[in-house]
């Protein structure tokens, strides 16, 4: 029997020895107040006590009352609400909880009565008021985790988003994280920062997965521990195998060190497991390679470019197939037009999208205006328009349909907090709200409609780690709702193309199979690197009670050192 079946029957087994201690207290307490009750009735009112209606949007967050028990059920037990609503349980009975989860398994998101020991969960009676606000579009179900199996659950229908388009602060993360993956698993609804590590000295690698419940606005460290140290700088998305998705991450490699591992691992968040797959290792990590710019398309995972550790970009393309059999996973596509590194990629319509990458110059790590499209079914590189700055050590985020690149960077200003628009329809670049905290190697992810996460990473000084969080959240504006339009870069050769060739014979030397785009190489407009002032107020437009503040002027840049390279 696996241990999460054994602790299921622990827990049933205890809340059934529960029910038969209090069942009869409830039956008494039922025959005294069943008058009261037959003359009771539920009144939805908006923060001001005013009769509002359920499920119909107002100017200002509204209060929807449920009433816990009698009958070992929720009354109404299922309500529907708009973003920033409030649901207020009123306990008319004894010996009930308010559960976040379905199947009368509870899922932690939120519970009564203050948000703790949601498992095996807290037993409340008659006058208890416990109430939750929900920030996010969702279906969320509870139980009674002494009634469940008598169908005592609810479940509260969440439409809409936020009212205007902004970002602002979210709770800190458990620890400071720096070079984190950040996955959104939308079968839970999560946001999870996987591996990573919590400063720059040996042994700091974090072994461990962060979960953030957009819910209950809150940060969990789940119990899993991750198979190796090697937690720094890997390639994760989420992929399925017989209709099971997981998150699985590839490569890496250790604080401080200059090898890399090609070990690929599996995590499933509903059931806190890690496994390894044996023989299936990333071929593209040779010991010392870690992976650069990654994406999903069509159930495979992506991995454009690459760091050999202290000595070039690297410019292969691999795809990871899940679906196949042991040792048969991966597959080398042609090749990317320059090696890339860091590189913010992401996944449109089916296309792959580079907008920025970092390169290997001289001994340190640059940003660049590196942009190209690949088509993975042609295998074919396009070109597009550069990106208007240089950056890297960031990601690439589909939303809505266009490129998000989310701040980040190394060489001075760098950091940035400057969100760059990338429209596929127009091959345009715009700039979006910036957010309020510059950063760079920090995890982030979004819903792909709603919602953008991003926590951690090195601060604007580019060297201390940070915990804390920022999201953004789509209002009913446009999905760039201060578009500025940007000229188009003209294609030029660059001193890139130096760096590229001493990247390419790395590259290649063991992969000779490999197509190489040759021809492409020349057509891709990537600029000089050279880096462009960024804006920099704080985010303006705050949907939440916790807004990051009003915009403030530009600061004066002042000299920053470039940090030296660190894996």
């Amino acid at each position: 029997m696996k241990i999460s079946d054994v602790a299921r029957l622990i827990f049933w087994l205890a809340a059934i020895l529960t029910i038969g201690v209090l069942v009869r207290a409830e039956s008494s307490e039922k025959r005294a107040n069943i008058a009261n009750r037959k003359s009771a009735s539920l009144r939805i009112v908006d923060q001001n006590g005013r009769a509002a209606v359920s499920g119909v949007p107002s100017s200002t967050s509204q209060i929807v009352d449920v009433a816990v028990g009698p009958d070992f059920a929720f009354h109404p037990d299922t309500v529907n609400i708009s973003v920033g609503d409030t649901v207020r349980w009123t306990w008319d009975s004894n010996a009930h909880s308010v559960t976040s989860g379905a199947s009368c398994w509870a899922d932690s998101q939120y519970c009564s009565p203050n948000d703790t020991m949601c498992f095996p969960g807290v037993l409340s009676n008659a006058g208890t008021v416990y109430q939750h606000t929900f920030a996010n579009a969702g279906s969320y179900s509870y139980f009674c985790t002494a009634h469940c199996f008598f169908g005592m659950a609810g479940v509260v229908n969440v439409t809409g988003s936020c009212g205007q388009s902004g970002w602002s602060i979210g709770p800190n993360m458990p620890t400071p994280l720096v070079r984190a993956v950040g996955v959104y698993f939308q079968p839970a609804g999560n946001f999870y920062t996987v591996g990573g590590r919590t400063s720059d000295t040996v042994g700091s690698d974090f072994q461990h997965v962060l979960q953030y419940s957009p819910g209950s606005n809150s940060w969990t460290q789940r119990g899993v521990t991750l198979p190796d140290n090697q937690m720094n700088n890997m390639a994760c998305g989420v992929l399925s195998v017989s209709g099971t998705p997981s998150i699985y991450c590839v490569g890496g490699s250790a604080a401080g060190q200059t090898t890399a591992t090609g070990r690929v691992f599996s995590y499933d968040p509903v059931t806190d497991t890690a496994t390894t797959l044996t023989g299936d290792d990333w071929p593209g990590a040779m010991g010392t390679i870690l992976p650069g710019g990654f994406t999903v398309a069509n159930n495979r995972l992506y991995i454009l470019g690459g760091f050999n550790i202290n000595v070039a970009s690297i410019n292969q393309i691999w795809e990871f197939d899940p679906t196949l059999a042991v040792g048969t996973k991966w597959t080398q596509k042609t090749n990317t037009p320059v090696g890339i590194m860091y590189a913010p990629t992401c996944t449109i319509n089916g296309i792959i999208y580079v907008g920025g990458a970092s390169d290997y110059q001289g001994g340190t790590v640059v940003d660049t205006t590196t942009s190209f499209s690949f088509d993975p079914l042609a295998n074919t590189i396009g070109t597009i328009a550069a990106i208007p700055r240089a950056t890297g050590e960031t990601r690439g985020l589909n939303f809505n349909g266009r490129m998000y690149v989310i701040g980040g960077g190394r060489v001075a200003p760098n950091p940035s907090n400057e969100i760059d628009i990338y429209n596929p329809s127009t091959n345009t670049w715009s700039i979006g709200l910036p957010f309020g905290n510059a950063r760079r190697n920090f995890p982030t992810d979004t819903d792909g409609t709603t919602d953008i996460w991003l926590s951690g990473g090195y601060d604007i000084d580019g060297l201390t780690p940070l915990a804390s969080m920022e999201i953004f959240c789509q209002g009913s504006g446009t999905p760039t709702p201060t578009p500025t339009p940007t000229a188009t870069v003209t294609a030029t050769a660059t001193a890139t193309a130096t760096a590229t060739a001493t990247a390419t014979a790395t590259a290649t030397a063991t992969a000779t199979a490999s197509p190489t785009a040759t021809g492409t190489a020349t057509a891709s407009p990537t600029a000089t690197p050279t880096p462009t002032a960024e804006c920099s107020p704080s985010p303006c437009n705050t949907p939440t009670p916790t807004p990051i503040g009003s915009p403030r002027p530009i600061p004066t840049p002042r000299p920053r050192p470039t940090p030296p390279p660190r894996p």
